[in-house]
């Protein structure tokens, strides 16, 4: 279902937004084959069959449809009667690539607590942003999430073997810092809010940097900055049920509070050279997003003064553009199972919206 949710966030983003539209992309598509029902939907078969050939550089759509559906897995077989399935996606057509998942043993004994605690919750299965990707999007090959010893605290994409690793070391100190935090909080769940929401962010971060390689995407600035923008787009258009938007904005609040803990007093030409942001320019660069997306409900971080009246005001096209242009790279890749016009994906947006709002903090006790 969360993969659908995504699905439907890419295109309602783009039927509505950054002044570009579904219209003007559907427009840009390769032309469907003569067998094409008439009139054709927004996204019919043979146009999902195109888009998947056109990303492939195969020259028959058909072709590139059959080794699409012989790709996915057996959850794509139509066990229902003929036409969309329960999720009302329809049921005969391919998914996308399928992630794998694997905790690699550490051999440093002083790391075992961190694999023992990785594989008992599970975490790889714990990021609902990059697993409802899995699945999703026609990739060129297969990806690999893995648990691994890395010798250094760090998240990383492996480019030669298409792997997403989260290194024990960071498991651990992320699991230090929020105790420690929580201690001086004396907020006893503190410590599990800040591991999963770093988590999330810092795997979404190195799926951008997966997604940049493996499908060639553009980008006009460095590649570091465009994959916090991703990891930051995914986490405040994740729409499941079960967290209100509240938890959502505090999950990327606690991911840009790891880069404020992690700045240095004075910094010296390495760290004015890195392609990395600093730290306080990335928390900045969330907290922007965060405000941009809904300015009304998260004024209280300019008026906290976590965010600078001058950079607020330039927030919500700030963050319009950046998701919309996510959204519209993306959106070519999505597998044909997914695919839906752009008013079929409004009308769910604003369903699954509207479950969401429900789910909001009451400002009162009953």
């Amino acid at each position: 279902m969360q993969k659908i949710l995504i699905a439907i966030l890419f295109v309602a983003l783009l039927a509505v937004g950054g002044g570009w539209g579904y219209s003007a992309w559907k427009a840009k598509q390769p032309p469907a084959t003569a067998t094409a029902p008439a009139p054709a939907p927004p996204v019919s078969a043979a146009d999902a069959a195109a888009t998947a050939a056109a990303n492939n550089k195969k020259t028959e759509e058909a072709a590139a449809a059959d080794a699409a559906i012989d790709a996915a897995d057996g959850s794509a077989v139509d066990t229902q009667a003929p036409g969309d399935a329960q999720d009302g996606t329809s049921a005969d057509k391919a998914e996308g690539v399928k992630f794998t998942y694997e905790y690699v043993p550490p051999r440093d004994p002083g790391l075992q607590a961190a694999y023992d605690f990785a594989v008992k919750i599970d975490i790889l299965h714990r990021l609902p942003e990059v697993n409802a990707m899995d699945g999703l999007l026609m990739l060129p090959g297969p990806l690999h999430l893995i648990t691994a010893e890395c010798k250094q605290t760090n998240a990383f994409y492996s480019p030669t073997k298409n792997e997403l690793v989260l290194c024990y070391e960071m498991i651990e100190m992320l699991i230090k810092v929020g105790a420690s935090i929580g201690e001086q909080n004396q907020d006893d769940g503190f410590s599990a809010r800040f591991l999963m929401a770093n988590t999330r962010f810092i795997m979404l971060h190195e799926f951008g940097h997966a997604l940049i390689d493996m499908l060639k995407l553009p980008s006009t600035g460095r590649e570091e900055d465009s994959a916090d923008q991703l990891a930051s787009s995914l986490m405040l258009m994740f729409m499941s049920p079960d967290e209100s938007p509240g938890a959502i904005a505090e999950n990327l609040r606690l991911a840009g509070l790891f880069f404020v803990m992690n700045t240095k007093e004075q910094y010296g030409a390495a760290d004015f050279a890195d392609e990395h942001s600093l730290g306080q320019q990335r928390f900045y660069n969330l907290m922007c997003m965060l405000y941009g997306r809904d300015p009304a409900k998260y004024l209280r971080l300019v008026t906290s003064g976590m965010l600078p009246e001058d950079r607020a005001q330039r927030c919500p096209t700030e963050s319009s553009r950046i998701t919309t242009a996510w959204a519209k790279l993306l959106l070519p890749h999505i597998a044909p199972k997914y695919q839906m016009s752009g008013d079929e994906a409004q009308k769910r947006y604003d369903e699954a919206k509207r479950k969401q709002e429900e789910n909001a903090e009451s400002p009162y006790v009953r």
